[in-house]
């Protein structure tokens, strides 16, 4: 009751604080990782009144559309099908074939391309372009012709998302462009917070009859493990991560809490860009071991709000209730992230999060399933090789003829190809000390 009534409270004043951003309805979830249960629940800031279709629970009977914040489960697909927190992706203008469609186009949020960045700082800082190329690794719908159920939907049926049953989804599926409740999402974000294990959300706990015979009573299962305690904790530590996501939120932003919390947001307006006008829906999840919350703000009628984002509507809500919530429930020691045994650390290289080369741009340290490891230095961003002068294949001991040594740079994105000939790629180039006209090493050796 406690964290039911603080709940109440912060979802009501947050939409007293957004009334000239047109924001009516809130709604909070927060679920227990290791056992289910639902702590607190919070449907709308005011049953009573019918203007804002205050009967209507938003936390779990309304589906609406989580923007950014189902990107996490994207890349979790990503880790499953051998990617890295520092696989490389390329976050340049990129159009994307929609069927019939013109071609799909995303955009970021700041209206900017980033040029090659990892997959922590991709999902940290929440970029849509790389997000999108994950999707496109992933796959929307099952493959059937591989054993295993892949592909985004079908992982986040095995968290727990069973809203997500259009067959007509794209790649926008990744920034929000299908309809879940709140009541899922954090159910599902509650399984990296436990571990990779699922276990249900529970709303009642005992039924005992009129003379107190127990009825029934919960007992919290195992958990299934429905994903890698590995990647769990990738996804834990890139969620966490506040230096990593500074670049966009800046290093003292709503999500960084006293003590380590990982954290999600999302807002949705045009699912095809970033609509910081006409926004529906502002969305934050995020958890430590000890407890998962969800937060929404947005229109029961979908209404458009003004000018809000998942940072300043639901955020803070999120945060507000964190900082309450988590000491309230451990006593004032909240739990850290556990590092499971099968997560490895490795330097890498800074330009592109290979194993080191010379031509690194500097190194440091990242974490890994110890069954994927980062690409070899042979698969460096920049690296000096010898080029086989007849051919213009790397040299080997197939070929005899003269030979030069030349800085290259390992790029296989046509898309980023494009944006080197731009002042933008130009001015990447130059920014790392490389010279405007390097050439991209070749596809194979001689």
């Amino acid at each position: 009751p406690t964290l039911q009534d603080e709940a109440q409270r912060l979802v009501t004043e947050q939409l007293a604080n957004l009334t000239d951003k047109n924001a009516k309805n809130g709604a909070l979830v927060a679920i227990q990782p290791s056992t289910g249960e639902i702590l607190a629940m919070v449907g709308s800031p005011d049953f009573n009144n019918e203007a804002i279709a205050g009967q209507i629970n938003m936390a779990d009977s309304a589906t609406r559309q989580p923007g950014s914040s189902i990107k996490p489960i994207t890349y979790v697909g990503a880790f499953e099908k051998g990617w890295t927190p520092s696989t490389l992706i390329w976050d340049v203008p990129t159009d994307f074939p929609d069927g019939a469609n013109p071609p799909y186009q995303p955009v970021n949020y700041d209206g900017k391309f980033h040029g090659p960045v990892t997959v922590r700082t991709a999902l940290a800082n929440s970029f849509n372009v790389p997000a999108v190329k994950a999707l496109q690794f992933v796959g929307v719908y099952d493959d059937p012709t591989t054993p295993e159920q892949d592909g985004m939907i079908a992982l986040a049926k095995r968290l727990g998302i069973t809203s997500l049953t259009s067959d007509q989804y794209g790649l926008a599926l990744t920034l929000g462009g299908g309809e879940v409740s709140l009541l899922e999402m954090t159910g599902a974000f509650s399984v990296f917070a436990n571990g990779g294990k699922k276990v249900p959300p529970v709303a009642i706990l005992k039924i005992v009859d009129f003379e107190g015979n127990v009825i029934y009573e919960y007992q919290p299962p195992q958990g299934e493990q429905v994903i890698r305690a590995e990647y769990a904790f990738l996804i834990s530590s890139i969620l966490s991560d506040n230096q990593a996501r500074s670049w966009m939120f800046g290093p003292n932003s709503v999500l960084n809490l006293p003590f380590q919390a990982a954290a999600k947001t999302g807002t949705a307006g045009d699912p095809r860009g970033a609509d910081a006008v006409n926004v529906y829906d502002n969305w934050t999840l995020g958890y430590t071991p000890d407890l998962a919350v969800g937060t929404w703000v947005g229109n029961a009628d979908y209404t458009p709000m003004i000018g809000t984002s998942g940072t300043t509507g639901a955020a803070p809500i999120w945060s507000q209730f964190m900082e309450f919530a988590v000491p309230y429930l451990t006593n004032g020691s909240p739990t850290p992230f556990t590092r499971p045994s099968g997560i490895v650390d490795q330097v890498v290289c800074r330009l592109g999060g290979t194993e080191p080369t010379n031509e690194c741009g500097g190194e440091y340290t990242e974490i890994f399933a110890f069954d994927q490891l980062p690409l070899p230095k042979s698969q460096g961003l920049v690296r000096r090789v010898r080029i086989d002068e007849w051919t213009g294949y790397e040299a080997s001991d197939a070929c005899d003829g003269p030979t030069d040594e030349k800085l290259v740079m390992n790029v296989k994105d046509p898309w980023a190809l494009k944006w080197f000939e731009t002042g933008d790629g130009k001015a990447w180039l130059a920014d790392h000390g490389l010279d405007e006209n390097l050439d991209i090493a070749p596809e194979r050796e001689c």
